[in-house]
């Protein structure tokens, strides 16, 4: 298993949002299931361009941090879905608000991304 070289800072509520919520898909992952799409496969429909395997990733990341719940059913065809937890849950307001904010900002956005090399591809 993987363990990181520098240690987690606990000293600010910010580094810990960043540890525990970092990754490609997890904010966009807890808004999804917040709006009643609960299984994997929902969730990647959803998220076109997600590969599966770093999808279920973070989803198992973020049941282990506790902002999900992942219930598996035992029936002849195995089902899974993934709940907000009270925590998960309390972070949905923060979450649209970010939303709203990227909209506001799109145009400024957009010429950030296109003025950095990473993004060349994207527009």
């Amino acid at each position: 298993m993987y363990r990181k070289k520098i240690s987690i800072q606990t000293n600010c509520g910010l580094h810990f949002f960043k540890e525990l919520l970092n990754g490609k898909w997890k904010l966009m992952l807890i808004y999804y299931i917040s709006q009643g799409f609960q299984r994997p496969g929902e969730l990647q429909k959803k998220i076109h361009n997600g590969d599966r395997r770093v999808l279920d990733k973070q989803l198992a990341e973020l049941v282990q941090h506790g902002f999900l719940e992942k219930r598996v059913y035992n029936t002849k065809v195995p089902k899974v879905e993934y709940m907000l937890t009270p925590l998960g849950n309390d972070l949905v307001p923060l979450i649209i608000v970010m939303e709203k904010w990227g909209e506001a900002h799109r145009e400024e956005l957009e010429q950030g991304l296109k003025n950095d090399p990473k993004f060349v591809n994207v527009f």
